[in-house]
């Protein structure tokens, strides 16, 4: 009755943990500042999500049927347990793990999206001091380079 729903599961679980793994590895990347590795990182993201999104449909998919041949109108977990414990406290375990890896891969984002700002600040340190702007400005406001008080401005 859950198998399938179990199977699309056990899928999703297994996604999500190749994406934790991708994640974690993916602070070495930004340390080296790898642009080509980095750009593949975003490309497998996006695939990532394409992938769980479809998964999540099947799964919903599967949970209706599989309630409906149950002869349940809502699907939730307490009522699979009761018509199919078995199965119902299978799936509630997978489940348990998709939410604990989801959790696991917000936190790793949030830690990679600093690392990457840190990065970015020492780039831009780099440029700055390779090429660095022109101190002075005519009477109009321009900077000897060509740009306007406003282009530069931190409130425009």
């Amino acid at each position: 009755m859950l198998s399938d729903a179990l199977s699309i599961a056990d899928a999703l679980k297994r996604t999500l943990e190749a994406e934790v793994g991708r994640a974690r590895r993916e602070r070495e990347v930004l340390r080296t500042l790898d642009s080509d590795r980095l750009f593949a990182s975003a490309s497998a993201r996006a695939a990532f999500n394409a992938e769980v999104a479809r998964l999540e449909a099947r799964l919903a998919a599967a949970l209706s049927g599989a309630a409906g041949s149950l002869g349940i109108t809502e699907v939730t977990l307490a009522r699979l347990r009761l018509a199919a414990p078995a199965e119902a406290e299978t799936l509630s375990g997978t489940l348990a793990d998709v939410r604990a890896l989801a959790g696991a891969l917000a936190e790793l984002d949030r830690l990679n999206l600093m690392l990457a700002g840190r990065a970015l600040a020492c780039v831009q340190g780099y440029l700055g001091a390779l090429a660095p702007a022109p101190a002075a400005y005519d009477r109009r406001g321009i900077r000897a380079g060509g740009r306007t008080l406003a282009a530069v401005s931190s409130k425009a």
